[in-house]
């Protein structure tokens, strides 16, 4: 119905009733005009422009899908039947999964009294476009189109796909699209309809936007790989394999890979689908937050199933490559590869968050820092998730895009960690080094004055000892009338004395006999005394260096000389044990234990310093039975 009955029942209205059209008039002539121009716009599909236009072009669409790979000459019947349905209203088209070839028409006119020339462009790397004009009833072809091509195979030689529509002085055309999937499984891509001018400028602004971006990820990616030469972590070597990773998605995502990618190595990179590097970058992600976090040490049994699913992830990836470069052309098999790796990228994600709450629910501050630092990410890919599956209502969006905004935040944030972390990393470490300084230092003044010690024993030895007795044997030869049989015995006393020095000096029979032995042939002595002696060996003193094996010998005779001593004790039980990695002395006993003053004497000082200079654990403690001692020295 048009306007024009409205308009005369109005006047029929006003002049019936004379005193009402002064308030009436103004009203109705009101509804009257916007009413004109909703049927104007209901009535007419057609698309006018005025050379630039950046309104949605979608609402102009109709849609015919062919599931038959049906010819020009039929889908031009379908056409003139009416059998294209018009699309949704919406900025982008979004048809979901689909096997079947789509045709889009659309009705343009050029709105405008001179010739000018559009371009109708898209954004897609997986749909092979293919531009018709219907003209005289025949579907003539303007051009076909995919990231495929090359710059110079391209109908115009820029980084979206576009196809160049020369359009005269009030001229209607329309327009065929027709779509087919490539390496994709649903029919998605956002398209604009303007002027040559425009689009030029729009991607030269669009590259210098996107090129900051690039060069933010390239600095952070060679500052990572910098840090892992630098430092060894692998941590960043990881950040930077991810940083690499996200890079080559985003470069197909935006369809820059046709600029970044070189010439010969383009037409195999087009072989591999963006979900390919969403999966590697989810591989170098998870290893990202196992090594941030310190899983393996934090939550093993979570790493253990991270690992299990990242080293799986690895293979399919491998086998992927290797796959392409034998079969390098798109087949269904590889239709079903893909939805094997974006199964495996659900999971991966999956397995992550859940892990991820989990440790923040375990207090873990890494990984409260890290969902922090992944948020925005984490949001944008449920975006993308369902986006593709076409789940919910619209999203929001942040140009130039929601995952290269998220990833750019990621990793500035990831970044500052990993500085803040070095940092604190390298005050430790500093802290470490000066406190292993002192430590060092202290041992060195206690060695010396074990040493000291030791020689002060042995000149007491000596002159007590070996002195004495060569005083005797002095005397006796210097009698007028020399007793042969005390003489030998003197000189037989001597020689152990002198033989029992040098062992205490350097127990060779260690390095001849072993550890063990020796210990057994000391406790030999204790047969005949009132002290009860249990001795228990186990592993292998084969395993034990020299220095050690010395070492734990003279805490073993020190101990058991303050037993002999102090300790008034009947029993003592000896436990020695010696395996790949650690070698254990016990002993306990049952005498009166160790008193408070005499911990810090000298026995006690010469084992902490021969224990410390090893890097072991001494330990002693009254029972209230006795008292016990544990050394514990790595091999």
């Amino acid at each position: 119905m048009g306007i024009y009955p409205s308009i005369y029942l109005a006047n029929f209205i006003f002049t019936s009733n004379p005193l009402k059209i002064n308030v009436l008039n103004k009203y109705f002539l009101i509804i009257c005009f916007l009413l004109s121009f909703s049927v104007n716009a209901s009535e007419d599909d057609t698309l006018f422009v005025k050379g630039v236009y950046s309104q949605h072009i979608v609402d102009y669409f109709q849609r015919f899908e062919d599931c038959k790979a049906e010819s020009k000459e039929e889908i031009i019947q379908h056409f003139n039947k009416g059998e294209f349905q018009d699309m949704a209203p919406s900025r982008i088209v979004n048809l979901g999964f689909t096997s079947c070839l789509n045709y889009f028409s659309l009705k343009v006119t050029n709105d405008q009294a001179f010739a000018e020339d559009y371009y109708w462009s898209f954004y897609n790397d997986g749909i092979l476009f293919t531009l018709y004009e219907l003209k005289n009833g025949r579907l003539i072809e303007i051009g076909e189109t995919s990231v495929a091509q090359k710059l110079e195979e391209r109908p115009t030689p820029i980084r979206c796909l576009s196809f160049k529509v020369e359009m005269q002085a009030f001229e209607t055309k329309t327009l065929i699209l027709k779509t087919k999937l490539q390496g994709h499984s649903n029919l998605y891509f956002p398209t604009d309809f303007t002027t040559v001018e425009d689009i030029l400028i729009y991607e030269a602004n669009n590259s210098f936007l996107l090129g900051r971006y690039f060069g933010y990820f390239t600095f952070t990616a060679l500052f990572n790989l910098f840090l892992f030469i630098l430092i060894r972590r692998k941590l960043y070597g990881f950040m930077f394999g991810y940083i690499l990773s996200m890079m080559a998605f985003n470069a197909i995502e935006y369809m820059y890979d046709v600029h970044l990618v070189p010439d010969f190595l383009h037409r195999f990179w087009t072989h591999f689908p963006k979900m390919f590097f969403v999966l590697l970058s989810s591989y170098f992600h998870t290893k990202v937050f196992q090594y941030f976090t310190a899983h393996k040490e934090h939550f093993p049994k979570w790493n253990s199933i991270l690992n299990l699913i990242n080293n799986f992830i690895l293979f399919i990836l491998i086998l992927f490559v290797v796959i392409k470069i034998v079969i390098p052309q798109n087949t269904a098999f590889f239709d079903q590869y893909r939805l094997l790796l974006f199964l495996l990228f659900l999971i991966n994600l999956t397995v992550l968050v859940i892990n991820l709450f989990y440790s923040i629910y375990k207090k873990n501050k890494q990984s409260v820092y890290y969902i922090c630092c992944n948020f925005l990410l984490i949001l944008s890919l449920l975006f993308y998730i369902t986006n593709t599956f076409q789940v919910g209502g619209a999203t929001i969006y942040m140009p130039p895009g929601n995952i290269i905004n998220s990833v750019s935040f990621e990793i500035l944030s990831l970044t500052i960690a990993f500085l803040l972390n070095y940092r604190k990393e390298l005050n430790e470490m500093n802290q470490n080094l000066a406190a292993a300084k002192l430590k060092s230092e202290k041992l060195s003044e206690e060695l010396i004055e074990v040493q000291e010690n030791e020689r002060q024993i042995i000149a007491r030895n000596l002159h007590d000892g070996l002195g004495n007795t060569m005083n005797a044997l002095r005397l006796l030869l210097e009698a007028p009338y020399k007793n042969e049989k005390q003489i030998t015995g003197i000189f037989n006393l001597a020689k152990d004395q002198f033989r029992n020095l040098i062992y205490q000096i350097s127990p060779k029979e260690i390095e001849k006999i072993g550890l063990y032995t020796t210990i057994q042939q000391d406790l030999e002595l204790f047969k005949n005394t009132s002290i009860e002696v249990n001795l228990t060996l186990l592993g292998d003193d084969h395993t034990i260096e020299n220095i050690k094996a010395v070492n734990i010998y003279r805490i073993f005779q020190e101990l058991i000389s303050n037993i002999i001593k102090h300790s008034k004790a009947t029993i003592v039980d000896i436990t020695l044990n010696c395996d790949e990695s650690t070698c254990s002395l016990q002993i306990e006993d049952n005498g009166i234990g160790l008193k408070e003053e005499n911990t810090n004497g000298m026995g006690i000082k010469n084992i902490k310093s021969r224990v410390s200079y090893h890097q072991g654990i001494f330990h002693i403690e009254n029972t209230g039975k006795g008292m016990i001692s544990i050394i514990e020295i790595p091999i």
